[in-house]
Order: C-alpha cells, then sequence, then structure tokens
C-alpha cells in the first residue's frame, strides 16, 4: 500500500473522515508519551545512580549503628564486672592489718589498723581518750585509781569496756584485757615488761610530755592519732580550743603592770607541796595574769633521795614559814581539805590571801584542773576573773563549763552542777 505523504494526511483530515482524524490523534498522543517515559527513565536513572553513589556512606556507617548487638552481646554487656571484680577490688582496697604511731620519745610502733581496745595509764590520759573516742567504749583497763563515780556516770561506755575494772599498770591486767595499745609515760614499764607486752601483742606507745601547754597538745594528738577514724579530726579540735582559751587570757592581762602574786598548793599526808615554773600550773597563773610566787622555788632532796614533793622535781614541800615569806595574794588548793586548814592554821593567818578571804579550792569536774587535764583549758579564764574581775567582766565561768562539757563530754549539766564544780572537789584530798 503507497505511504501517504504529509500533504496528503492534512486532506485527508481537512475532509473531515472521524475516524482517520481520531487513530492520528492517538498515534500521536502515543508517540509523546513514549518520549515522556523515556525522559523520565533517564531521570530516574540519574537519581538512582546518584542514590546508589552515596548508598555506600550511608551502608558503611550501618554496621556501626546495627551491630550493637555485636558491640553489647550479653557475654560482653555482662563482664563490666570484670572491671570492678570482687576479687580484684578487695585486693585493691583491703584494709591493711597495721599501721604506725610515733610516741613522744620519737619511737615509731607498729599497732593494729583498727583499734578499739586502749589502756591509757593515767586518768588524765583517760579523760582525753573518751573525749577523742566520743563514747565508743574503747577503754579497756585504766588508773583504776583516778577513776572517779562522776567519771562513769559522763562515761557510762566505760563500765562497758572495762567491767573487770582492770589496771592499766599491770601487765597481767593489760594481757587479759586483750589490749591492743597502751600509752602514757615510758618509766612506768620496765624493759622486760615492755617485752612481754610485745611478746603478748601489746602494743606500748610513749607520751611523756604532759609538764606543758605544748606538751599536753603533742600527747592529744597522738592518742589521736592511736585511735584513728575521728580522732585525730576531734585532738585537733581540742587541741585550738585549748590554746584559745589560754590566748585570750593572755590578751586580757598584757597590760596589767603590777600582776598579783598567786600560790598553788596541794595537801596530803598532812602536809603541803607546791609546783614551780616547770609546772603546767604555771602558765596558766601566768596567762591569768598572776605571778607565780613559787616559780624559782627548789629545796633540798632528803635525805631518803625523794624528790622533796608527791608528784616529783616540779611538786615541792612548803612549810608554814614558806608561805608567810611569799604572802601571796591568791591562794589556790587542790582540795578542800587543804584550804580548810590553810584557813585554820594561826602561823599563816597575816597572809594577804588569808585575810582577805581569797584562798580557792581548784574546781574539779572529771578531773582536778590546774594538773596534765583537759579541763585545764578552763583555768585561765576562771583564775583571770579571780584576779582581775574587771578585765573578765563578760566571762561567765558557769557558761564556760556547760559548754565545755556539752562540746567535749557530751553532757548536758545543770547551773547549780557547773557551780559545785567550780567550788572543787570536796571529797578526795589530791589527784595528779
Amino acid at each position: 500500500m503507497k505511504k501517504r505523504s504529509v500533504a496528503e494526511e492534512r486532506n485527508v483530515m481537512k475532509k473531515g473522515n472521524p475516524a482517520k482524524m481520531l487513530a492520528a490523534v492517538l498515534a500521536a498522543a502515543m508517540l509523546m508519551g513514549a518520549c515522556g517515559q523515556s525522559q523520565a527513565t533517564g531521570t530516574t536513572a540519574a537519581g538512582a545512580a546518584a542514590e546508589t553513589t552515596a548508598a555506600p556512606a550511608q551502608t558503611a556507617a550501618a554496621p556501626a549503628q546495627t551491630a550493637a548487638p555485636a558491640s553489647t552481646p550479653a557475654p560482653e554487656t555482662t563482664a563490666a564486672p570484670a572491671t570492678t571484680a570482687a576479687p580484684e577490688t578487695t585486693q585493691a582496697q583491703a584494709t591493711p592489718a597495721t599501721r604506725f604511731v610515733t610516741g613522744s620519745d620519737g619511737v615509731t610502733v607498729e599497732i593494729p589498723y583498727q583499734v578499739d581496745r586502749v589502756a591509757p595509764v593515767i586518768g588524765a590520759l583517760a579523760q582525753m581518750t573518751e573525749i577523742l573516742s566520743e563514747g565508743r567504749g574503747v577503754i579497756v583497763a585504766a588508773a583504776t585509781n583516778n577513776i572517779s563515780d562522776y567519771f562513769r556516770e559522763v562515761f557510762p561506755d566505760y563500765n562497758e569496756s572495762n567491767p573487770n575494772n582492770y589496771s592499766a599498770s599491770s601487765v597481767e591486767d593489760l594481757i587479759a584485757a586483750n589490749t591492743q595499745v597502751v600509752f602514757g609515760v615510758s618509766t612506768l614499764f620496765s624493759d622486760e615488761q615492755k617485752q612481754q607486752l610485745k611478746d603478748a601483742g601489746v602494743s606500748f606507745v610513749a607520751t611523756d610530755n604532759v609538764a606543758t601547754v605544748d606538751g599536753l597538745c603533742e600527747t592529744y594528738t597522738i592518742i589521736g592519732d592511736i585511735l584513728g577514724g575521728n580522732a585525730p579530726a576531734r585532738a585537733k579540735e581540742f587541741v585550738e580550743y585549748y590554746r584559745n582559751a589560754i590566748d585570750d587570757s593572755k590578751a586580757r592581762t598584757a597590760g596589767v603592770t603590777e600582776r598579783k602574786k598567786v600560790l598553788e598548793l596541794f595537801y596530803s599526808a598532812d602536809s603541803f607541796t607546791t609546783v614551780n615554773s616547770t609546772d603546767i600550773s604555771n602558765t596558766y597563773v601566768e596567762a591569768a595574769g598572776g605571778v607565780n610566787v613559787a616559780a624559782d622555788y627548789t629545796v633540798t632532796k632528803p635525805s631518803d633521795g625523794s624528790s622533796g614533793g608527791r608528784g616529783g622535781a616540779s611538786q615541792l614541800t612548803v612549810d608554814a614559814e614558806q608561805i608567810v615569806a611569799w604572802n601571796p595574794d591568791l591562794i589556790v588548793v587542790g582540795s578542800q581539805a587543804g584550804r580548810d586548814v590553810i584557813l585554820s592554821d594561826p602561823a599563816i593567818q597575816t597572809v594577804t590571801a588569808v585575810k582577805n578571804g581569797d584562798v580557792y579550792v581548784c574546781p574539779y569536774g572529771i578531773y582536778l584542773w590546774n594538773v596534765r587535764s583537759g579541763e585545764g583549758a578552763m583555768v585561765s579564764p576562771w583564775l583571770g576573773k579571780l584576779l582581775y574581775p574587771e578585765l573578765f567582766e563578760d566571762v561567765d565561768p558557769v557558761g564556760i563549763v556547760k559548754d565545755y562539757f556539752k562540746r567535749f563530754y557530751n553532757t548536758e549539766i545543770t547551773d547549780e552542777k557547773a557551780e559545785q564544780i567550780l567550788a572543787g572537789d570536796a571529797s578526795n584530798a589530791m589527784t595528779r
């Protein structure tokens, strides 16, 4: 069949053959659709190529995201304890069996790491041990003759920790009490006894310096180190309180030019002894603005070889004639019994302190204040108030005692009890 030319097709259309016109339109539409599909396919292919090209970047990361099960599989996730495994942690943080402390003699002593059974060899150290241990019941032996009923009342834990009343000066008692550490003056035990203690597993730590403020502060620090735990911080707190009380009294009396004369006396066995400048109470007197009339006092040793005083070289026998010669403005006596003797002795009625009624008993709480006692922190403000009331006008001795008992003994006391303490001990003769 002969193919028509374009011109002929146009003539046919012009002649208005409907069927042929419709066929032509459909043919044209199909032709255009084919072209459009071809173009769309090219575009899609180009996009697919672009996406396919980018795919590696996305799929490359996919393993890191979807590989979580591989990095955190159940076995590996639960393997975390390997970093905190009980055996490794226990070895790394295990509590050591022992530790070391250094005594006042410079000797380093090995003691148990956990210390909860100790024996202070003098009463004042028992008092300090209770302060630093805060009622943990660690004293298993003590200087039992210095443990008063009031000590037992304020520190009931002592009654539980030393029910057998073991003595710290007895090697047998120390061993029987399963003591871990005994501390005090090194001359209390012989070398042979110290070896006995060591063989029984009892460590001895020297605390010899109790005659001066610095020595007592060192002793408190050593006891704190022995007890461990919070005790070193507690010792630091107490030392600061102790020094501050003395320094405050010194500051108040710094401008005093005419200082009053003070005599410290201790009465026992129908005789008096006093203390010179080597005793700790001399520091308290000077801080309060007084002058210790016996500061330079010495005596010849008796023929029996004793020191002439019950407490050693710093505690010296004194008679009525010497007291009259000193003529103190104020006398502090260690007991009520001693005060009664002073006030009734006709040989010393001319002494200024006796004539004016300025004879006082040293306060006594858990322990006598003006010896190697933690309560010595309260001596200077108390004595300063007696000597120069105008310089210590704002000082309330009753308030000081109540605060001290609350802060360091964790005990609330009444005003009446504080006044009783300030009035001194009325039953015991002398405790040093």
